[in-house]
């Protein structure tokens, strides 16, 4: 009977647009009944993506309002679900997997959890990443894109960053992941993902992350960078994305879904490319070795090419050539593609191709 409850939420979790499939070794239920108890689990059967006020979630559930917000304060406190405040009042809502519950385990992850969500990984990647519209966007090294080029708003983490109303450095929860395991990379985790508002007040107020300002962030940022690392957008919008996470392909979902499962539209390039210079090329092999998706080798002549079905237009190339025999353009015009708005329109979006209901 225990079962039965975290089946019917393992359900309830897949009606998201980004899925929560089951599987046969049913690790998605121990990786529930790890995050939730019972009481709690019934609950969230009870919550949608739509933010709900206790009083309107007490009037709809006929619960008492006195015992229904401490409930729902301990599940956010644990990470289950997701607040927001605004004008005074506090809503509760669902989340997803990824970015959602798992991620807002990331301080309390041991190894057995992290054993658990790796075996989880690969089913998991390949439903939420299934959609023809990416959930996570590619955004360049900023310093690289030249000013002649026209560029977006969302194409500029350093506007991003400035926009928001708070910041929380947090640690990447896949490296660490990773570490647990004593797999992966050894690239820097702790504290090289970013959290914005709204997301960034919650993890600050449940201690999961540290509020900085600006000039903190975009220093993490240029380390990011420094160490290889791929800045990406979550959620790949034009407006208010949640977080900018620093990723490599070995142990971050988005990136190692492309590289490991080989699912390209799991991460949407960004609208850059890079233009390699034959004559400035010394063939040093910098460009190789920074790249995170091997899109790059030395030919014959010991000239650096470039894959394009594997490039992914990060810009770390540029970061690495010091004879600056490579420069980040912009791609085709008519190849250059505009995210959807919101976070809402992503999901309605996905949940369309997906041929899923909005839950």
């Amino acid at each position: 009977m225990q079962n039965e409850v975290y089946k019917k939420l393992q359900r309830h979790f897949h009606k998201h647009p980004l899925g929560f499939p089951a599987t046969e070794e049913q690790v998605e239920i121990e990786i529930l009944q790890w995050i939730f108890n019972e009481e709690e689990a019934e609950m969230a059967m009870n919550l949608t993506l739509m933010p709900e006020t206790a009083s309107k979630l007490a009037q709809r559930l006929n619960r008492d309002f006195d015992e229904l917000v401490p409930l729902l304060e301990r599940m956010a406190g644990k990470g289950q679900i997701f607040t927001l405040d605004k004008g005074g009042h506090r809503s509760y809502m669902l989340v997803p997997y990824a970015p959602g519950f798992w991620d807002f385990q990331v301080k309390k992850m041991d190894r057995h959890f992290a054993e658990v969500s790796e075996a989880y990984y690969a089913p998991q990647a390949k439903e939420m990443f299934s959609s023809a519209t990416p959930r996570v966007r590619v955004v360049a090294v900023e310093k690289h894109i030249p000013t002649v080029l026209k560029v977006y708003p969302f194409e500029l983490a350093s506007q991003i960053v400035r926009e928001t109303k708070r910041i929380a450095l947090t640690d990447c929860i896949c490296r660490k992941k990773n570490q647990l395991l004593g797999k992966g990379c050894q690239r820097p985790y702790e504290e090289m993902c970013l959290q914005l508002s709204p997301g960034a007040e919650f993890y600050i107020e449940r201690g999961l992350g540290r509020e900085v300002g600006v000039d903190e962030a975009m220093k993490v940022i240029e380390m990011g960078e420094q160490a290889g690392l791929v800045r990406t957008a979550w959620l790949n919008v034009q407006k208010r994305p949640l977080a900018f996470c620093q990723c490599c392909p070995c142990c971050c979902h988005g990136l190692r879904t492309v590289y490991e499962l080989k699912i390209p539209t799991a991460v949407a390039k960004s609208n850059f490319v890079p233009n390699i210079s034959g004559e400035l090329c010394t063939g040093c092999g910098s460009c190789v070795d920074i790249c995170p998706m091997d899109a790059l080798t030395l030919d014959r002549t010991e000239k650096a090419v470039r894959n394009p079905d594997r490039c992914i237009g990060c810009g770390l190339c540029v970061s690495a050539c010091s004879p600056a025999a490579i420069g980040l353009g912009r791609i085709d015009e008519e190849r250059v593609v505009i995210p959807p708005e919101n976070y809402i329109n992503l999901l309605l979006t996905i949940a369309q191709e997906k041929g899923k209901p909005l839950l």
